[in-house]
């Protein structure tokens, strides 16, 4: 049989362990008061010429009340320091099943956010690929791009090269038909070529 607590619970001590120790007790008792009552009987009998202040019946019923006084102030006692013990087993029960309910709600909460963060994780990861994968794209294409771009270069260096060969050999080119002109008509080149201008034109 489980006992009910304070506040009506169930706790975890039986209510008949403090009323069984008393009860035992009791009983020892009254056999001790038994025997010393047998034993005080016995002396009255073997003694002819003392009395006794008192009759041994009186000084048995009186150790039996002394006797009940002391088990009932002790049974008190311990049936108060059992409510105390069962009403903080109780508060204690409570105190745990509200800690446990708590930690399962916890774990399905951590379960949840294990997921969400899983899918995220699994999204983040594509993300990174695609990112790796246009980032190499765009290393490539750059690469084309610069070479492209060298190649350009290096042709209009060339034709540069060539263009300024080109003008520095036209240069020396008037400069020599401008000196066999002027021995020749006393004009400049470009004089000549003024004057043929203006006669295209007229």
């Amino acid at each position: 049989q489980v006992a009910l607590g304070v506040r009506g619970t169930p706790n975890l001590l039986p209510a008949t362990t403090s009323l069984a120790a008393m009860q035992r007790s009791i009983a020892l008792l009254v056999l001790t008061c038994l025997a010393h009552a047998a034993l005080g009987l016995k002396l009255v009998q073997m003694s002819d010429s003392a009395e006794p202040k008192e009759s041994p019946v009186t000084q048995v019923v009186e150790l039996l009340a002394q006797l009940k006084t002391s088990i009932e102030s002790d049974g008190t006692a311990e049936q108060a320091s059992y409510d105390k013990y069962a009403c903080w087993c109780e508060d204690t029960l409570a105190q745990k099943a509200k800690d446990i309910s708590n930690g399962k709600q916890s774990i399905e909460d951590l379960q949840e956010s294990i997921l969400k963060f899983k899918g995220e994780i699994a999204s983040h990861g594509a993300e990174i690929k695609q990112g790796e994968k246009d980032i190499s794209a765009n290393l490539e294409s750059q690469k084309e791009a610069e070479d492209v771009r060298r190649k350009q270069t290096e042709g209009y260096e060339e034709e540069k090269l060539e263009t300024e060969q080109c003008v520095g050999a036209l240069e020396a080119a008037i400069k020599v038909l401008s000196g066999a002109r002027e021995k020749k008509t006393g004009k400049g080149f470009l004089e000549t070529l003024q004057e043929a201008q203006l006669r295209s034109v007229v």
